[in-house]
């Protein structure tokens, strides 16, 4: 990279107008100066995203027909002038060093990719709830950008900063393997060199705000884990078959068992959570279960090759 590379900043957004403002606030405030754009992705939004976005100095609006995220972030890729391509999304907040802590990263860690932790923000108990689930390593695993860390070597980041060549070179984003996008493109980054989690990578998230929209999340999770496994066999991980085991061993004639088991672990995890604010722990004891019957039928469902569209 050059000694101080230029950056692209890339948005995939569809229906974002509660959040862009926010997000395009964060990146406009960025201290690294060799920012050169920003392009943000529509996927055909049909509230005031894109009205927001065209009073946006700086700011360029290109056109996702197909919908898909891996789709916008390859449309991007195609478009971007910048020596190191910034991923961000249309529903976090950048902390101000975000970009200049992800050059850093790059530089001086020599990886193919690097990234941060995720951080909820949340103010209702039942999001607060989600929040605390989805950063759990009991709720969404022990990914170091759920649950935080120190800086090190992983399988994949939230969101990632990388050399725009390089992401040229192995292909971009795969458009088949549904929402499990980021994950697929780290497995061949890793080929290049490595992924490397750094706790001074900082941005937030708002997470989602109902059992519902969680249960559909996390369903596409794992049909769209299980299209990469199809892809790449040996990027299993046993930790990935605990929640369809969970869902076979709920349907098996020991379901008794299994359940009571299951509900044990999940009280106890949530317990600490339970005691420091109620109702947001009784909301996390709901969720957890949520997140991984979900994960898990979905994922057994996408072992069977199905249409892309059907992943998205």
């Amino acid at each position: 990279m050059n000694a101080e590379p230029t950056v692209t900043v890339a948005i995939p957004v569809l229906n974002e107008e509660a959040h862009i403002d926010a997000c395009l606030d964060a990146v406009a405030a960025q201290t690294y100066a060799g920012i050169i754009e920003v392009l943000l992705v529509d996927g055909g939004s049909t509230d005031a995203t894109r009205e927001i976005v065209a009073g946006r100095p700086g700011v360029r609006l290109l056109e996702n027909p197909r919908r898909m995220q891996a789709a916008a972030l390859n449309i991007a890729l195609d478009q971007a002038n910048g020596d190191v391509f910034v991923r961000v999304d249309g529903h976090c907040v950048i902390a101000p060093d975000y970009v200049a802590q992800c050059i850093e990263a790059l530089e001086l860690t020599g990886a193919a990719m690097v990234g941060g932790a995720m951080t909820p923000v949340a103010e209702m108990s039942l999001q607060r709830g989600i929040a605390s689930a989805m950063a759990s390593k009991l709720g969404a695993g022990p990914a170091r950008f759920h649950s935080g860390g120190t800086s090190g070597r992983v399988d994949t980041v939230y969101l990632g900063a990388y050399p725009t060549m390089l992401a040229r070179e192995v292909g971009g984003y795969a458009e088949d393997v549904g929402v499990n996008e980021d994950a697929e493109f780290a497995i061949r980054m890793r080929e290049r060199g490595a992924v490397w989690f750094d706790e001074t990578i900082r941005s937030t998230y708002v997470p989602r705000s109902s059992v519902r929209g969680v249960a559909r999340q996390f369903y596409r999770y794992g049909r769209s884990r299980a299209a990469t496994i199809r892809k790449h066999p040996a990027s299993i991980a046993g930790r990935q078959l605990a929640a369809p085991l969970l869902v076979l061993g709920l349907l098996s004639p020991r379901r008794r068992v299994v359940a009571g088991a299951y509900a044990a672990a999940v009280v106890a995890g949530c317990a600490r959570a339970v005691r420091k604010d109620f109702a947001a722990g009784a909301a996390m004891a709901a969720v957890i279960p949520t997140m991984h019957l979900s994960w898990g039928v979905g994922f057994l469902r996408g072992l069977v090759p199905l249409p892309r569209r059907s992943l998205r």
